[in-house]
């Protein structure tokens, strides 16, 4: 009788030779398709979901579950605020800088329903780049732009999430430098603690602003990554599917009632980080360029204008036109935008420090 070697999460991670590209990849291509028909009949249009959970809902948290282990990840291995902000920044920033840039003065001027004037002198316009680039109010458009499609004056409609992404940066960033916060055994209590709100609210305040579900949404699927990151030592590999097995049925048996997401989440996420981490001869995909982040933020506008050239007016078409300039504009964005600048990040860590240090310096003297 043999008995198998324990794997855990922890020692199947070699660098980068995994399925977490690949698996965003999807995740935003699960998010895209569930655009389609939003873009092509309105945005009330009915999504397509399972058990009364939209797939691109879904995938969102599933973004946010990777999101956090990786986020976990980068800090204990840096160890360096600044070296860590300036990843993040250069991650997040150039690409959506580029995006707001592109939506008023090229997509703007071709794609609006108003006049030259109207539309440059219109605060509406202007606005657009502080609202995206600051994470402000990311929903609409420049003025007039793709005003007479169905899914009236809205440039992307995924932009919205990313002001909760640079929270959890932030709120990862203060727990790891506090250090008596980042413990093993503290995660799941933070996942438990933000899941219960999140069911609280969901529950017993109906009316609760957005910000605050939102928040809480997040935050419960972000923690659970970081919980994963952190006992992924004592995590077996093998065990995933069990867990994922085991929440299915919670998950449907509890319907659209707010716990059932705290059930999907756990299913998920046991099911991403088993394809991500299990061996067996699979290729990992590893070399594959990460298209995710360009995908997820260019897709909307690429289908507003396939839509709107006439182009893309059934799902069909959209998908058969869009999907492929949505995975072109996501490969110009990497290689041209967000790879140039990642390959920066140490230069501008290193800046960072300086400057944090010079900063400090003159409070020090000043204090003297």
């Amino acid at each position: 009788m043999t008995i198998s070697r324990f794997v855990s999460i922890g020692a199947s991670v070699h660098g980068h030779d995994n399925r977490l590209t690949l698996l965003r990849l999807v995740l935003a291509a699960a998010v895209m398709i569930e655009h389609i028909p939003v873009v092509v009949n309105g945005l009330g249009s009915p999504l397509i979901a399972a058990n009364g959970w939209s797939i691109g809902y879904a995938a969102v948290n599933g973004f946010f579950i990777l999101s956090g282990f990786l986020i976990a990840g980068s800090l204990e291995q840096r160890r360096d605020l600044a070296g860590f902000a300036a990843s993040r920044i250069l991650r997040i920033m150039p690409a959506i800088i580029v995006l707001a840039l592109v939506a008023v003065f090229a997509v703007g001027p071709r794609f609006t329903t108003v006049e030259p004037g109207v539309y440059w002198t219109s605060l509406e316009t202007w606005f657009y780049i502080p609202n995206v680039t600051f994470f402000l109010d990311t929903s609409g458009a420049p003025e007039g732009v793709f005003a007479t499609n169905p899914a009236a004056s809205e440039f992307s409609a995924t932009l919205w999430t990313l002001r909760y992404e640079v929270i959890a940066y932030g709120v990862a960033a203060l727990l790891f430098f506090s250090r008596f916060a980042w413990r093993a055994w503290a995660f799941p209590v933070y996942f438990v603690l933000a899941s219960c709100a999140f069911v609280a609210v969901r529950t017993m305040w109906p009316e609760a602003p957005d910000l605050m579900v939102n928040l809480l949404r997040f935050s419960a699927a972000f923690l659970l990554g970081m919980s994963v990151y952190a006992w992924r030592d004592r995590i077996p590999l093998h065990a995933l599917p069990v867990i994922a097995v085991i929440a299915l049925p919670g998950w449907f048996v509890m319907g659209d009632h707010p716990a059932a997401e705290i059930a999907m989440n756990i299913a998920m996420a046991a099911g991403l980080f088993w394809l991500a981490f299990v061996r067996g001869g699979v290729p990992t995909f590893s070399r594959l360029p990460d298209w995710s982040y360009g995908l997820y933020i260019w897709h909307y506008p690429v289908f507003q204008i396939v839509w709107y050239v006439g182009y893309g007016r059934s799902e069909g078409m959209m998908a058969a036109v869009g999907i492929p300039l949505a995975v072109s504009f996501a490969a110009v964005s990497w290689h041209l935008i967000e790879r140039p600048a990642l390959t920066q990040k140490n230069a501008f860590g290193h800046w960072l420090g300086d400057r944090f240090q010079t900063r400090s310096g003159q409070e020090e003297g000043e204090a003297k």
